[in-house]
């Protein structure tokens, strides 16, 4: 004998759920909230992350490199320069004051075009400061960062190579902090921390300042753990030699559908580095510092650049891990693929919200975060890193618009622009010559 039926209401939520997924449907929100899943996702990956970062930094010894003083290879600093000025002499300046036997690092210099008085520059140094030695060297033709390395790199027999921007400032242990990371014989590349050395200059710089803070006091830690940092700075990049010299051919022949790509070199050597088994890593205690963009056009040129270097790595990464991911760690696969997702969820996210709630970054909420943020940032790098104290930490607040205009506009352009090859935030006036047609003066 049958039993009784079901009552009706029991029917009824799945009725009305299906009802609602119906009307989503129709009504064209699913796409939406999937966007929003995924971004809450990934959002709780960082603060995953962050919390990871702060109990690894005071708590777990094996996070940090075992650094060994007494290594002291030969090093040669490979100094790029395209319209810097005299810039490019003080950088000079203070490498000759590092805190590192001098017969044993030299400093290569190589002027890519310069239409300014940069090479002048050059050879002033390599008059004046004679403790070391400087070799002055310059392209034949504009041929951008990356491949202007490459030409400073014949140059050298070194054991190190570091790789650095033409407009830092070396702190004299620099150079001897990142030589006692290479004790580990399967660390590749190292990096150390990037200070700004103008944060009250403008309230772009002061949320700049709080920006490179946090990524490597924080956001990093949990990459060092596993020695799989995803990008190592170029104001500042420690390598083997014989790494490099493995490399270099990529570096030369790296294109966009056949277009010549100069930038980005730095994400790209850090990707290369990982690929081949070897482990990277960041030393805060190396520091050097960097001045950042002070306007708005500067410092949209120069996170345009960032970004198609992030675009066309997630690329490269899509391409390239199947053939490595099981032999990566974990963490390096995760952060070679967040990071860059991230850039492009943003621009989903901004859109989505611009399309369906485009007041919703305007209420009280957000902005009382990011000046909370700025409050205890500000107060930390003043306790911890006097140099780069900033005056006026609740300026962080502007970054709630940036973040807004960074995922709309910067991303998308990036998208649109993956082929240029420019060196992004100088005056330039002369074309990029194409492949490796640039070849360069002697070096002296």
């Amino acid at each position: 004998m049958a039993g009784p039926k079901r009552p009706p209401q029991f029917a009824r939520p799945s009725f009305r759920y299906e009802l609602v997924i119906a009307q989503a449907n129709s009504e064209g929100y699913v796409a939406p909230v999937l966007v929003w899943l995924i971004l809450f996702l990934c959002l709780v990956i960082s603060i995953i992350k962050y919390t990871l970062a702060l109990i690894l930094k005071w708590s777990v010894p094996k996070a940090t490199v075992k650094k060994d003083y007494t290594y002291q290879p030969t090093v040669s600093v490979l100094m790029p320069c395209f319209n810097e000025g005299k810039t490019v002499y003080e950088t000079i300046e203070s490498i000759s004051k590092s805190n590192y036997p001098n017969d044993k690092f030299e400093v290569i210099a190589q002027d890519d075009c310069s239409v300014d008085d940069s090479y002048e520059w050059m050879l002033k140094a390599q008059r004046d400061f004679t403790n070391i030695q400087v070799r002055v060297g310059r392209n034949t033709a504009n041929s951008g960062k990356a491949r202007t390395v490459c030409n400073a790199l014949h140059y050298s027999t070194a054991d190190m190579i570091i790789s650095i921007d033409s407009d830092c400032i070396f702190h004299p242990e620099a150079i001897r902090e990142l030589a006692a990371c290479f004790s580990e014989p399967k660390i590749g590349s190292v990096g150390g921390r990037v200070g700004v050395r103008n944060p009250n200059e403008s309230a772009i710089t002061a949320i700049q300042t709080f920006i490179y803070y946090a990524a490597f006091q924080l956001y990093k830690v949990p990459e060092n753990w596993t020695r799989s940092v995803g990008c190592i700075s170029g104001c500042l990049f420690a390598i083997r030699r014989e790494l490099l010299l493995e490399i270099e051919p990529k570096i030369r022949s790296r294109h966009w559908f056949g277009i010549p790509v100069n930038q980005g070199e730095d994400r790209f050597l850090t990707h290369q580095t990982l690929l081949r088994g070897y482990g990277t890593y960041i030393n805060n205690d190396a520091l050097c510092w960097t001045t950042v963009p002070v306007t708005l056009s500067e410092l949209f040129k120069q996170q345009l650049r960032w970004r198609r270097s992030i675009v066309r790595d997630l690329f490269y990464t899509l391409r390239t891990l199947p053939k490595h991911v099981w032999t990566l760690h974990p963490n390096t696969v995760l952060t070679l693929v967040l990071t860059p997702l991230g850039a492009l969820l943003g621009l989903l996210v901004a859109l989505t919200m611009l399309s369906g709630s485009p007041m919703a970054l305007a209420g009280p909420a957000p902005l009382v975060l990011y000046l909370g943020m700025g409050a205890i940032l500000g107060w930390v790098i003043r306790k911890y890193s006097a140099r780069e104290a900033v005056n006026h930490p609740l300026a962080f607040g502007a970054y709630l618009a940036w973040s807004l205009v960074s995922s709309l506009f910067i991303t998308t352009l990036a998208l649109c622009t993956l082929d240029s090859k420019d060196w992004g935030t100088r005056t330039k006036e002369e074309e990029a010559t194409d492949g490796d047609d640039a070849r360069q003066e002697s070096a002296v």
